[in-house]
């Protein structure tokens, strides 16, 4: 197998088992794919607000309020007011499911343990590397002239 279809089988795999795990789960009963996007992006995000969504996701602001209040109104994600900008609102996993939502990356955390185990401490070193990069090309295609 290449690397292009190491990549995407990763990528296939990872979307799968997190979409079954969430569905199966009594927080996130029948959860949609956008609505795990949603989650996901909101998680990894510091400080997140709806313009931000907006922007990175390339739909406007209006569609991206409406899938947080829905969001909110599941009870999976919530707003709290800037203390700087009391027009800013930011947007975070709500506590209640944080713990349960974080508890997804199982898989992630036993596959590190496996690959630790058989392979040595500068393999891994490689690997990281070479993780980074490949995240650093995704980065940079995100970025204002990085095309």
């Amino acid at each position: 197998m290449g690397l292009s279809q190491a990549i995407d089988r990763l990528y296939y795999n990872v979307v799968l088992n997190e979409l079954d795990m969430m569905n199966g789960s009594s927080q996130f009963p029948n959860i949609t794919y956008n609505s795990l996007l949603y989650l996901d992006l909101i998680s990894m995000t510091e400080n997140c607000t709806v313009s931000h969504l907006a922007n990175i996701l390339h739909v406007a602001k209006s569609s991206v309020t409406l899938k947080v209040n829905e969001l909110m109104k599941q009870g999976l994600v919530q707003k709290r007011q800037s203390q700087e900008d009391r027009r800013i609102h930011y947007l975070s996993v709500s506590p209640e499911i944080y713990e349960e939502y974080k508890h997804f990356d199982r898989v992630t955390q036993l596959a590190i343990q496996k690959l630790e185990a058989e392979y040595s401490p500068e393999e891994i070193r490689l690997l990281s590397k070479m993780l980074h990069k490949f995240s650093d090309f995704y980065a940079n295609e995100q970025e204002p002239g990085g095309k």
